[in-house]
């Protein structure tokens, strides 16, 4: 082998080290959803603070790690979930027509949404017709724990799981949001019911109603949106053309090469 190849062959191997390195790095953090310092990095993964802290600082210049507040540390970035969107081209167009059928059925705001980090993003959204409506963005993202997919999406955890994936740090967003625990507890009803509720915990003024669905690429919620009167008033109509419509979704969706999977926590298709 001549000196030329033998150097392209040592800078293949430590590229190969270096993409090994910052998947473990990646893991540790998503494993951690709250961040971790460097330090603790270096200790989960078994590598020098110096080498972290150079794969840390790269991965950050590419919003693939954050900084994870004034605490320190760091965590999972934003354009992880960029990603994750682009791998809905595949979920959306079998969902369109279902949500929008149910939008138009109840006249109201209609979203399918998932998981993004201690957020959850809308991925796609049909306006309900009506003159006070709820008009959110494709691509928008809110905490967990105020709102209803957020809640939804967190039954299908165990609750220690759930507990870690919130951290300790929930800052209100109006003076009905809730704290930890209560957060905790909410998630039991959920579980049993099937439907998580946002009480004008996220926005005054909107409340929704959310079921989960287990599908090939992961766990997504479907939202009713509607201003708080309305919804208060009919909630309990809206149920029924929820879990009928997540039912369907995961009969579509639910498979991977012929095989069903399996619903969270032993609960039937369309259940939370």
């Amino acid at each position: 082998m001549t000196e030329a190849a033998d150097n392209a062959g040592d800078r293949q191997q430590g590229g190969i080290q270096v993409i090994a390195r910052t998947s473990r790095i990646m893991r540790a953090l998503s494993a951690h959803p709250h961040g971790l310092s460097l330090a603790e990095i270096a200790a989960e993964v078994d590598l020098p603070r110096s080498t972290v802290q150079r794969i840390v600082t790269a991965l950050a210049a590419e919003h693939l790690v954050e900084p994870a507040g004034a605490a320190g540390g760091f965590r999972l970035g934003p354009a992880l979930g960029q990603l994750l969107y682009q791998t809905e081209a595949d979920i959306v167009p079998v969902a369109r027509p279902h949500l929008e059928r149910l939008s138009l059925a109840l006249q109201e705001t209609v979203c399918l949404s998932r998981l993004n980090g201690r957020q959850t993003q809308i991925v796609e959204v049909f306006v309900g017709e009506q003159v006070l409506r709820i008009v959110p963005q494709v691509g928008f993202t809110a905490p967990l724990h105020t709102t209803a997919d957020g809640k939804a999406l967190l039954a299908r955890m165990s609750t220690e799981k759930a507990a870690e994936w919130l951290g300790e740090d929930l800052p209100p967003r109006t003076n009905r949001s809730k704290g930890l625990a209560a957060v905790l507890a909410e998630l039991e009803e959920i579980r049993r019911s099937g439907f998580a509720h946002d009480d004008e915990e996220h926005v005054e003024g909107v409340n929704a109603v959310s079921a989960s669905i287990g599908t090939y690429r992961g766990t997504y919620a479907v939202t009713i949106l509607a201003p708080t009167a309305r919804m208060r008033a009919g909630v309990e109509a809206f149920k029924p053309a929820l879990a009928d419509t997540c039912a369907v979704l995961e009969r579509l969706l639910g498979t991977a090469q012929g095989h069903e999977a399996p619903a969270a926590n032993g609960r039937a298709p369309g259940r939370a």
